[in-house]
């Protein structure tokens, strides 16, 4: 498979991922309440709501911002700006995994993501991470920028998700 079309499978992997969140979350929080009542973690759920409605239009917005990354990140396959955004969106992906499988494992029982994370978004950003170090895109500056870059994008992620 071509750089390009892994670079492109990232929002759709994205997409399918968030769309197991989209909607099984809210019927879990309401499912598993408990968990929640008069800790830090009831404040940021009643923040976030996760009314699938909501979340779904944030999920869009996120793979829409996703297919502009991967857009460019395929117009010119270099190290660089594009391409350090594109690294960042996946270890924001990558991260998402182990989020999900420790929530499953503290928990001890699903808790929604965790199918999609672990069937769809690991096999997919270990292929796309192994892809772009045999391509030699995974520069020293890339691995320095990334990071802070995925906590940026991280902020807005959650702003949004605050705001909708």
């Amino acid at each position: 498979m071509s750089l390009k079309n892994i670079i492109w499978l990232g929002p759709v992997a994205f997409l399918i991922h968030d769309l197991e969140e989209v909607f099984w979350t809210q019927p879990w929080i309401e499912k598993n309440r408990f968990l929640f009542e008069d800790t830090q973690f009831e404040r940021v759920i009643e923040a976030m709501g996760y009314q699938p409605a909501k979340f779904g239009l944030v999920v869009a917005l996120i793979t829409i911002l996703f297919g502009i990354i991967s857009y460019f990140a395929t117009r010119q396959i270099q190290a660089g700006l594009s391409m350090n955004l594109y690294v960042s969106t996946l270890l924001i992906l990558f991260i998402n995994v182990f989020t999900h499988a420790g929530q499953t494992v503290l928990l001890g029982m699903y808790t929604p993501g965790v199918v999609t994370a672990v069937l769809v978004v690991l096999p997919y950003t270990v292929i796309a991470f192994r892809t772009l170090k045999a391509h030699h895109l995974l520069t020293r500056t890339t691995w320095k920028t990334s990071p802070f870059m995925s906590v940026g994008m991280l902020a807005v992620i959650f702003g949004l998700m605050m705001a909708v």
